[in-house]
């Protein structure tokens, strides 16, 4: 992600030093600061990761190589930043000429952000695929709106490794943020889809509805940094294309597509124990639940299955089915929350 080092700024007159350099607080500083955010969000993506290894040995493979090859994509921007912030900040600190060309890590950002953001958005349009039916004609327009997403943030690649220096760069900084409200379009699309359709999917039965409440709660907190992030760096990509604020908050939210990825899988054994009400955790991210009076209750069906309805499978045999949208479902009589974790449908 190229752009402008901004208006040059005079330094403190000294014999052999240049006697203007840019300034770097709203620039280079931002690109540091956004790195430094993203190597914490990086850290708990490879902590998340490690749990899910763990916790999910079972998942499907493509579950399991679409993980591997998140993180793999987020080792490498994560590498990119901090070539750019050494490049820029230690190596050509006082170089002026440097300090106003584009490097390759920091060229090809917006092209490794759009592939993960990109790849991690496929899972979700897959659970929201199998969830709600009716809308399937709009999920194929989230996956459109995920596909010229992907082509506006390749192109400011391409056009940041042609345009040598930030200040030409500048024009071209509108395929940037039409990138990111590609992705703001898009995750909002699927987030509204996927709320409305469990909303749907209450059976007034106690237990079931408790969980499809965490359900949607998991959703919209999945989504809220995510989306929040997006609009910001549409916002500073649009309104001050001199300045490199926007690719901070790229950096970062980058990062918080692996780790809203991982939430929502690693977070299955919580949101099975919350649908019984046995859970004294309620960490954040998922990144630590421990089971109450035993082992864990474990979901071995791989994640959605695709059936006339949606059924998730617990280690005590209970069936909790959502069904899809436009079914209409039997009237069934009220469910005492006691009933024993035996082999019962609950659905």
């Amino acid at each position: 992600m190229s752009e402008t080092p901004v208006s040059p700024s005079t330094s403190p007159s000294a014999p052999g030093l240049p006697q203007q350099v840019p300034v770097l607080d709203n620039t280079f500083g931002a690109v540091l600061v956004g790195t430094a955010l993203g190597l914490v969000l990086y850290g708990v993506t490879l902590h998340q990761s490690y749990r899910y290894s763990r916790m999910y040995p079972d998942d499907s493979r493509w579950l399991k190589t679409l993980v591997i090859w998140v993180v793999l994509l987020e080792t490498v921007t994560s590498a990119w930043s901090m070539h750019a912030c050494y490049f820029y900040l230690v190596k050509n600190y006082f170089n002026p000429a440097a300090l106003r060309r584009g490097s390759w890590s920091i060229d090809l950002f917006p092209l490794a952000s759009g592939v993960t953001m990109v790849s991690t958005q496929s899972f979700f349009v897959r659970r929201v695929w199998l969830i709600g039916h009716r809308f399937r004609p709009l999920m194929i327009f989230a996956v459109i709106l995920c596909v010229v997403e992907l082509a506006f943030l390749t192109a400011s690649s391409i056009e940041a490794l042609i345009i040598p220096t930030f200040e030409e760069y500048r024009r071209v900084t509108w395929l940037v943020s039409t990138g990111s409200s590609m992705a703001t379009a898009a995750d909002l699309l699927l987030t509204t889809i996927l709320i409305y359709s469990l909303h749907r999917s209450r059976t007034g039965i106690k237990r079931t509805d408790s969980m499809i409440d965490v359900m949607i709660v998991y959703s919209v907190n999945t989504g809220l940094l995510t989306g929040i992030l997006n609009v910001l760096t549409l916002i500073f990509a649009f309104s001050r294309p001199n300045e490199l604020i926007y690719i901070g908050f790229g950096v970062v939210g980058t990062k918080s597509y692996a780790n809203s990825l991982l939430a929502a899988l690693n977070s299955r054994q919580y949101l099975a124990k919350r649908g019984f009400g046995g859970m004294n955790d309620t960490s954040f991210l998922g990144l630590s639940v421990t089971p109450v009076g035993g082992p864990p209750i474990n979901l071995v069906s791989r994640h959605l299955r695709r059936a006339e309805g949606t059924s998730a499978m617990f280690s005590g045999g209970d069936t909790i089915e959502i069904k899809p949208i436009g079914s209409i479902a039997a009237e069934e009589p009220p469910v005492d929350s006691t009933v024993q974790k035996d082999g019962t449908s609950l659905v």
